[in-house]
């Protein structure tokens, strides 16, 4: 942890006032309502049951990305709301231990030197710390600054991530959970899970903090199963 961020953290300690609002004070609660007022929390959605896009062999998500998730979103992202990462994984579905390794989608390097951090790598963090399973930095890799996909449509996201990620270590029979901060159309994770199943990966599974109400509301939803998608191990 950075120095600036434990000074922080001593000065402005968590749980004193509201992640979203900042105004409510909160003591001694537990999950989301650790983080969130009443007032906040009521205004988030969870995610429904994804089915995952060609690659995956599961998807899952925390929140529906409302306007409010999403205010959350953009201050993790670039308002340097690192602090942010223990919110989004208070609302996942957290597996057993059943994985050899936890990735986190990549940013490009320079990328994650403008920015100072990779949100994805925050919230791989956090998931660690709470199922014990370690968090593998090196496996995969970004190889090219990919555009924005936020402006892009379902076929022109698939297009711009192809071949952006190569492997730097073996995967061979390994159980991975990959995760994200934003699942779209899922162009981004499935091209990871394509690559690492042709490297011979076995189950590989997403997280991600929020699910795009474009995507839950298509053809991808599967509103049958539930969020215990990790039943499977």
């Amino acid at each position: 942890m950075r120095l600036a961020e434990m000074f922080l953290n001593a000065l402005y300690p968590r749980g004193l006032t509201c992640d979203l609002c900042g105004r409510d004070a909160r003591f001694g609660e537990s999950g989301p309502a650790a983080y969130l007022c009443p007032a906040c929390l009521a205004l988030l959605r969870p995610a429904p049951a994804l089915s995952p896009p060609d690659g995956l062999d599961g998807a899952a998500a925390g929140l529906l990305y409302t306007p409010e998730a999403a205010r959350l979103m953009h201050r993790f992202k670039y308002g340097q709301g690192r602090y942010l990462a223990e919110t989004f994984t208070a609302f996942l579905p957290l597996p057993e231990a059943a994985f050899a390794c936890i990735l986190a989608v990549p940013l490009y390097p320079a990328q994650e030197k403008r920015r100072g951090y990779n949100q994805s790598a925050l919230l791989a963090r956090c998931i660690s710390t709470r199922t014990g399973i370690p968090v593998d930095s090196s496996l995969l890799l970004r190889t090219r600054d990919t555009a924005s996909q936020t402006t892009l449509d379902h076929e022109a996201r698939a297009r711009n991530v192809r071949g952006a990620f190569r492997l730097a270590g073996e995967a061979q029979g390994l159980s991975l959970l990959l995760v994200d901060d934003v699942f779209t159309t899922g162009a981004t994770l499935g091209e990871c899970a394509r690559m690492l199943k042709a490297a011979g990966a076995g189950n590989v599974y997403a997280l991600a903090a929020c699910a795009a109400e474009l995507y839950a509301g298509g053809a991808y939803v599967d509103r049958e199963r539930g969020s215990d998608f990790f039943d499977a191990f």
